[in-house]
């Protein structure tokens, strides 16, 4: 799977709130960008609709999630409220169920991006994206389209916010040790981001606490749906005072329940070594 297929998933599993407010924040960025390209900025906004517009018509259809998300440009355009129907018989009148019919359009658009710097170009880019996206998938004729305003893609995936966001998917996980040549494998769930990171914690007290320091070699294992994630590499504890607040926030029974017993956690992370999304075809993401 490369990069861009794992940002079209990324995008595609995006809870709404979160979508919409990624969505709005890009929006304004470009709209603000484009319009400082001209004299009096209508030709930016008008540039950035077409970006819009011609996303939504890559496939030659209109979901009802990508109505909703740019139904304000359908209500300017109708000069009132419109319904779906009313958004899907607008979408026909402007001729955007033929993607064909974009091609100067796009001509265009890929002059405009060869102008900009490449924040600005990523901010398009990821912007169309979205509204490919919002439907909760993207589709292969939406995917040409995009590489058709820049190949190759300077978006960049960060490998630490795709492995979080497997484990958050994922829910428990697994951490393999050895105990001097014997293997032991025991669930986690407890993961924390931080300054770029991912941090881990396992009781002080605990056998898997001295295989790790006698052994430091691991091995996280997950899996997600029909996909696995495999994460190998030397654990490293760290002391941090913010981590223990940050564990009692998010697990307060478990903090106190170590308060109480006068336990402790220690804190680790992975350095060095490896780490891939793997599905059951045995196809790969090798993420660094």
């Amino acid at each position: 799977m490369s990069d861009f297929d794992m940002l079209c998933k990324q995008l595609e599993e995006m809870d709404p709130e979160t979508f919409v407010q990624i969505f709005n924040q890009k929006s304004v960025n470009v709209i603000s960008a484009l319009a400082d390209l001209t004299a009096d900025g209508k030709d930016g906004v008008t540039a950035y609709m077409q970006f819009i517009l011609a996303s939504v018509a890559a496939d030659g259809k209109l979901s009802e999630e990508e109505y909703v998300l740019l139904k304000p440009m359908f209500d300017r355009a109708a000069k009132k409220d419109t319904t779906y129907e009313e958004g899907k018989q607008l979408f026909q009148e402007m001729g955007l169920d033929d993607p064909a019919a974009y091609k100067d359009i796009v001509d265009t658009m890929v002059d405009i991006i060869g102008l900009v710097d490449e924040d600005l170009k990523d901010d398009i880019v990821l912007l169309c994206l979205l509204v490919c996206a919002i439907d909760g998938e993207v589709s292969d004729e939406e995917k040409d389209w995009i590489r058709q305003l820049v190949e190759p893609l300077t978006i960049e995936v960060d490998a630490m916010d795709v492995i979080d966001e497997f484990l958050t998917k994922a829910g428990t996980f697994v951490l393999g040790t050895t105990d001097g040549d014997q293997p032991r494998m025991r669930v986690l769930g407890l993961k924390i981001r931080l300054d770029g990171g991912l941090f881990f914690a396992v009781g002080t007290f605990k056998d898997v606490y001295k295989q790790l320091w006698a052994n430091p070699k691991c091995e996280i294992l997950a899996s997600a749906g029909m996909d696995f994630l495999r994460w190998d590499g030397k654990a490293v504890f760290v002391e941090d005072p913010r981590l223990m607040p940050i564990v009692a926030n998010m697990m307060p029974d478990l903090a106190k329940m170590y308060a109480e017993m006068g336990w402790k956690l220690g804190f680790f992370t992975l350095q060095g070594g490896s780490a891939e999304i793997v599905n059951v075809s045995n196809q790969k993401q090798k993420l660094f």
